[in-house]
């Protein structure tokens, strides 16, 4: 019959998988940020066309279905749609794509996105209920890699002028931005600019400074991983009691921090103790292109 395209466009990169009418998964490719808020629709083409381009080579059957899913802005589909030939499209909510890349077919709990920015969605009996967060990195997006990348680069800056004590951060921040003082930062941010996707990879920095046992990266970890839990335990109270069983999908970067997931739990179990906790067991474009294949009617 063919293949189902399944595109997940994100702040800091795009994937797309392609699944046969089994749902088995035959490619899968990335490409750049596809936030229509941060970049262009230039570079947003980009980003698609690579990941396309990756996912399609060798792939002769016609595409059956498209599936897609965006954080920010609304793409521009027409381009795309005329390429794969004018398929079915189904958009696939962001938190919905979250759920089902845990494996949840029928989605019914809470599902967090802690990515380049954060979301928060909850679901009852597969329908999304309740949508929190989303807000962007001016507005939001706490407990997003770009939050904690703040946090880490304004922890540095306040311990090299002597507000802070001095801590790991400062040669993280070094390293990361190539410079040595670190007061570079300010003609690099204000009148350079630097785009969100890169400003969020220095969350990885973080990360690894904790892990090096750095106190105050550790703190910023956990502190990020509370307050993403507390807005949770909001979208979860309406709509579940403290006695309810329901899932949490724990997606996006952020969750493969140890000390971020463990502060994320410890606190929602504290109102909701008897969550069941998930993780990713697909890449977020797979599962886009699984729930199109449910769209489509083929599952």
């Amino acid at each position: 019959m063919g293949v189902i395209v399944g595109i997940e466009g994100g702040g800091t990169k795009t994937g797309c998988a392609v699944l046969n009418e089994q749902g088995e998964l035959l490619a899968y490719a990335e490409g750049g940020p596809a936030n229509l808020n941060f970049v262009d629709e230039a570079t947003q083409r980009e980003s698609f066309e690579t990941a396309l381009n990756g996912a399609l080579q060798g792939i002769e059957e016609p595409i059956f279905a498209l599936g897609y899913t965006v954080a920010g802005t609304r793409a521009n589909w027409d381009w795309l749609l005329e390429r794969l030939g004018n398929p079915p499209a189904y958009a696939i909510e962001e938190s919905r794509m979250a759920m089902l890349s845990t494996g949840v077919e029928v989605a019914h709990g809470v599902s967090v996105v802690a990515g380049t920015g954060s979301l928060i969605g909850g679901f009852k009996d597969d329908e999304l209920v309740v949508q929190m967060g989303g807000w962007g990195a001016l507005l939001g997006d706490e407990g997003s890699a770009y939050d904690v990348a703040m946090r880490g680069i304004r922890s540095a800056v306040r311990a090299w002028d002597g507000r802070d004590r001095e801590n790991g951060l400062i040669h993280a921040v070094q390293q990361f931005f190539g410079i040595e003082d670190l007061r570079e930062l300010v003609p690099i941010f204000y009148q350079q600019g630097v785009p969100r996707h890169k400003v969020a990879g220095f969350a990885q920095s973080v990360v690894e400074t904790a892990r090096q046992g750095d106190p105050v990266a550790k703190l910023i970890l956990a502190r990020a991983g509370f307050d993403l839990a507390r807005d949770a335990q909001a979208c979860a109270a309406r709509l579940f009691t403290r006695d309810d069983e329901f899932t949490v999908a724990m997606t996006g970067g952020m969750f493969k921090s140890k000390i971020f997931r463990t502060a994320f739990q410890d606190f929602f179990e504290l109102i909701f103790p008897h969550a069941e906790f998930r993780t990713p067991v697909m890449e977020p474009a797979t599962a886009v292109a699984r729930a199109a294949l449910r769209r489509a009617g083929l599952r």
